[in-house]
């Protein structure tokens, strides 16, 4: 039974079952089109990008770093602009958030006990901070997903 809630959840990390996966609502984007916020939106595709990138890393940071401290609430968070600084930094950024989920698979399946509470986490298990990583970016795909479309930008 243990083994298939966590094939279960790393499987869920992918993303491809209940909404577009990660890959597909990145792929393609215009550079020209990446800083920008449409209207009546609060963030354009770099801001969505950025923040899933730096939360994912500060949640595998948080459980595998005894020395871990919590950045600032809520501007570190966030870049300081909505337009990648270079081309190769959104690239970048994708390969990392990519790398970051492949992080959470390998804990899930290998950590003797995800359930368990993290030493220094309080708390929190590792179960809980992987689900965590898991909403927040599925969260922040749909709002990458309407950002393309009011920009004119999303694959039919």
């Amino acid at each position: 039974m243990t083994e298939t809630w966590r094939t279960t959840v790393a499987a869920a990390l992918d993303a491809r079952e209940a909404h577009v996966a990660f890959g597909h609502a990145v792929a393609g984007l215009a550079p020209a089109l990446r800083g920008i916020r449409p209207a009546g939106l609060p963030h354009s595709a770099w801001d969505l990008l950025e923040h899933v990138r730096i939360a994912q890393a500060d949640l595998v940071a948080y459980m595998e770093d005894p020395t871990y401290a919590a950045p600032v609430w809520p501007g570190s968070y966030w870049p300081s602009t909505s337009e990648p600084p270079t081309e190769s930094a959104w690239d970048a950024a994708v390969a990392a958030v990519e790398h970051g989920r492949a992080r959470l698979k390998a804990l899930v399946l290998e950590l003797p006990d995800p359930t368990a509470a993290i030493p220094w986490g309080g708390q929190h298990t590792y179960l809980r901070s992987i689900l965590v990583a898991l909403d927040h970016e599925a969260y922040h795909v749909g709002q990458l997903v309407v950002v393309r479309r009011l920009l004119g930008s999303w694959p039919g």
